[in-house]
């Protein structure tokens, strides 16, 4: 399965390791339902999984999880070409799974985090859209705010096949857009990057990588060289799939499980395209997207070593 159900077992410790018990989970859901139901800019129709994940993701912090749902409705309004239009049957979608994929593998590690392997599968970077890309790689994550249960993330960058085409079409203020959905809209907790096959033609990337994160998370960012021994130093090979020397099937068969899973939610995903904030009614302080991503969307914000 892509995403096997979590065990009694998987939910206890994960929720454990949050300060959370059952009764915890009802009353933090609770709360937060409430909390959307008197927000006049936000939708109110988030199934009660949903919300569970994104308390756990906040760590328990229901002030954390309100600004996060805030967040994630508001920034379909500021980055639509990543948030909105998310039709599997779409020529975009189809054409995007084919360059990349950002695949969950189906194990995780015994401290319970899911193990994410991005990576490209097209040598030919010509009909590249960086932003479909980051399109499909967030219905995973939307995927995942409804299935997936765990404690944080470890991320494998895989470098085959990527060449000086790809690494031109990510640019800084992408990266930025990534960063800024990933962290405050879907509250992504990373526990590691990892990054294999890196080619001397990655610096200027990495560079870019470790521009855009804090300091925290750079200070995760792993690279790995000769081999996969390290890699299987820190994630147990029985995890990995045979491309990096583990038992757990091959990256394709993985994505093509998940392609299916996003087709399978092609309703969904249509449904949820028209569940996004209303600014107009927002109370307060209107969002900002200069702060957001940088001084007027320029980046001028951002140092680069």
């Amino acid at each position: 399965m892509v995403l096997p159900p979590p065990s009694k077992e998987v939910l206890q410790r994960v929720r454990e390791e949050f300060g959370l018990d059952e009764q915890g989970v009802k009353q933090g859901v609770q709360v937060i339902r409430e909390w959307l139901d008197h927000q006049p800019h936000l939708p109110h129709d988030c199934d009660d999984a949903r919300l569970e994940r994104w308390i756990i993701r906040c760590k328990n912090s229901l002030e954390r999880t309100k600004h996060s749902l805030d967040m994630y409705y508001s920034l379909k309004t500021v980055v639509p070409e990543m948030l909105l239009d998310r039709d599997p049957q779409a020529d975009w979608f189809k054409t995007s799974v084919n360059m990349g994929y950002t695949c969950p593998l189906s194990k995780l590690t015994k401290d319970l985090s899911r193990v994410i392997m991005l990576g490209c599968l097209n040598p030919d970077s010509t009909t590249l859209v960086t932003s479909d890309i980051v399109r499909a790689s967030l219905m995973v994550q939307d995927i995942r705010m409804c299935e997936d249960y765990c404690s944080s993330d470890i991320y494998i960058m895989d470098f085959d096949k990527f060449t000086i085409g790809h690494f031109s079409k990510v640019t800084l203020p992408i990266l930025k857009k990534i960063e800024v959905c990933s962290m405050k809209g879907y509250n992504v907790r990373i526990k590691g990057i990892h990054l294999v096959n890196v080619p001397p033609t990655a610096e200027v990337l990495i560079g870019l990588l470790k521009s855009v994160f804090k300091q925290k998370i750079v200070a995760r960012i792993h690279i790995h060289t000769n081999g996969f021994k390290s890699l299987h130093d820190q994630i147990s090979p029985d995890i990995l799939p045979s491309e990096l020397g583990g038992t757990n099937g091959s990256i394709i068969d993985h994505w093509s499980a998940w392609i299916k899973k996003m087709e399978s939610y092609r309703d969904w995903f249509l449904e949820q395209d028209k569940m996004i904030s209303d600014e107009s009614k927002r109370p307060g302080k209107a969002l900002n997207s200069g702060e957001l991503f940088g001084i007027d969307g320029s980046f001028r914000k951002l140092n680069i070593d």
